[in-house]
């Protein structure tokens, strides 16, 4: 029976189904919708009911670019470069260096009058459905390709447990990096498009590429995380690379993603060019990596804790559960889920202590920061497999459910008992200042990193026409990329260096008189500028921004 008389079959005998999965499969793409709400739910239910924030890792530094979106939209910006309503005020300039078109959805909640912390997790559940449908339909689209006979339970199997994966739920909630979270959904459509080049399907460059530029817009370092795996994918198919067909779509990806990602990078590799800039602390990558007993025993358990920091990250159970059922199950696979399997495997060793990461310390490897950021391949890789073992096995359509089921019951119990042990730490009632008060030297200019506390405490250094130096603390107004600063009588007709940021170019300084005042770039890598005389109120505008 080849393939087609075998998938006819099988429908004729979907039609015969009666009961609750004849309903379901009747109803489908309600039955999908329900499905991924409660995958939404499961993760951010405790939360939405406790609705107050445990302050994860990068918690407080997204808050504050989500808020910084708002406020500025809200005064009729919405693509500013520095934030000056957050971040303390002192125009840090996050949004030249972090990618943040995905942050939207959430500042668009906060603009319809949603309170922030319910905003946040809104705006989670809303991407937590979003990348059940890309899962969905890239696992659909992949099993198709494989002459699968039941591609939609599996999609379904993929883009559940995909979306519960211990390392995306953790992002989501414990250690609070929105953008690595939001770059998983676009692994499944750039590894569909990297399996279809290889595989010399049709179009395979169009989800190669639509994947790899969502990464870059999404998360620059996950974007550079997933070029070095494609690498590693190809190279493991080499095999496949004698046909002019695979090296044309691999060329088209990589132009087509390098054009459209162009007005991302360019502004960031201006803005470096111009002036040294702080960048995030890069530690040891052998210190970084997880003990073999945390690894197992935190991903069994499908728990963390935050005061472990980086050693309480965990892989879930799903995943692990699902990589040991893929070593039972071994020699059911076929050669591809085989790869896939021993490859996860690398990649768990990869992660832990017990692989010689002292040997990348200061190599170009080092960008990654943390080798567990691993975890979103190995989480990737293994459920590909799962399902590919599941269709070869033909677990039936009752014990899925039953699979899924579980994961959820696990998710929502584990999002409960988190919620339940931290620590609050915001409240409704201070959420405004936690969203607007960070204080960080990430992406700051060099030379003021030494000055943080001065410049965040708004302390201006004034020279007077007398030649005497002060240090005065001053009143500032934000405004859509710049502020509005009242002059001390005693800087009128003298020198100001003001606390805020200079990137080396684009700033538009005005006296209140309209009379425009060159910008120079002081000691502490702030805004310098000679004051006229009679000069009460400066304004500093940056117009080098995004677009």
């Amino acid at each position: 029976m080849d393939y087609h008389e075998a998938l006819s079959k099988q429908r004729q005998t979907y039609a015969q189904t009666s009961g609750f999965y004849g309903w379901v499969r009747d109803h489908r793409r309600l039955s999908l919708w329900v499905s991924f709400l409660l995958v939404a739910l499961a993760v951010e239910l405790p939360f939405l009911l406790n609705n107050q924030l445990f302050g994860g890792w990068d918690q407080q530094f997204h808050v504050n670019r989500i808020e910084e979106l708002y406020l500025a939209a809200k005064n009729g910006m919405w693509h500013n470069a520095i934030s000056t309503y957050t971040f303390r005020g002192a125009g840090l300039g996050i949004q030249i260096f972090y990618p943040y078109v995905f942050l939207y959805p959430y500042a668009l909640l906060r603009l319809i009058g949603v309170p922030g912390i319910l905003a946040l997790h809104l705006g989670n559940m809303f991407y937590i459905v979003l990348s059940s449908w890309f899962s969905y339909w890239c696992m659909q689209k992949f099993l198709t390709l494989r002459q699968s006979l039941r591609p939609i339970q599996g999609a379904w199997l993929f883009a559940v447990l995909y979306n519960l994966s211990g390392y995306m739920v953790f992002n989501e909630t414990v250690r609070f990096d929105l953008p690595e979270a939001q770059s998983m959904m676009w692994y499944p459509i750039l590894f569909l498009g990297v399996y279809m080049i290889l595989t010399g399907a049709k179009r395979g460059w169009l989800p190669a590429s639509i994947g790899a530029i969502m990464l870059t817009y999404t998360h620059v370092l996950s974007a550079l995380l997933a070029a070095g795996m494609v690498v590693l994918v190809v190279l493991i198919g080499w095999r496949r690379l004698n046909k002019w067909q695979v090296w044309r779509d691999l060329m088209l990806t990589g132009l087509i993603t390098g054009l459209v990602s162009l007005p991302e990078l360019l502004v960031m590799l201006k803005t470096t060019s111009t002036i040294k800039v702080a960048t995030p602390f890069i530690g040891s990558l052998a210190r970084q990596a997880i003990t073999p007993p945390v690894a197992v025993g935190y991903g069994l358990a499908n728990i963390t804790k935050t005061h472990l920091l980086t050693h309480g990250v965990t892989l879930g159970t799903i995943v692990l559960v699902a990589l040991i059922a893929l070593w039972v199950g071994f020699r059911r696979l076929d050669g591809f889920g085989k790869m896939l399997t021993v490859l996860s495997t690398v990649l768990f060793w990869a992660t832990t202590s017990l692989f010689p990461w002292f040997l990348f310390e200061h190599t170009p490897v080092n960008v990654i920061q943390h080798p567990w950021r691993l975890y979103t391949f190995i989480s990737l890789f293994v459920l590909v497999a799962v399902v590919s073992l599941a269709e070869r096995i033909e677990l039936q359509f009752k014990w899925q459910t039953v699979i899924l089921s579980v994961a959820l019951l696990l998710t929502i119990v584990t999002s409960g008992a988190y919620v339940a042990m931290a620590k609050a730490k915001v409240t409704p009632a201070t959420y405004h200042h936690f969203a607007t008060s960070a204080r960080y030297f990430d992406y700051a200019p060099q030379s003021s990193v030494k000055h943080l506390h001065s410049i965040y405490q708004h302390e201006a250094i004034i020279k007077t026409p007398a030649g005497q130096e002060k240090r005065i603390h001053v009143k500032q107004q934000p405004l859509p990329n710049g502020i509005k600063v009242t002059v001390p009588k005693q800087a009128q007709g003298g020198r100001i260096d003001l606390p805020l940021f200079n990137y080396g170019g684009g700033y538009e300084v005005k006296a209140q008189s309209g009379q425009q005042l060159t910008a120079k770039l002081s000691k502490r890598g702030t805004i310098q500028v000679m004051v006229p005389k009679y000069t009460q109120t400066l304004t500093v505008h940056y117009h080098n921004g995004l677009w």
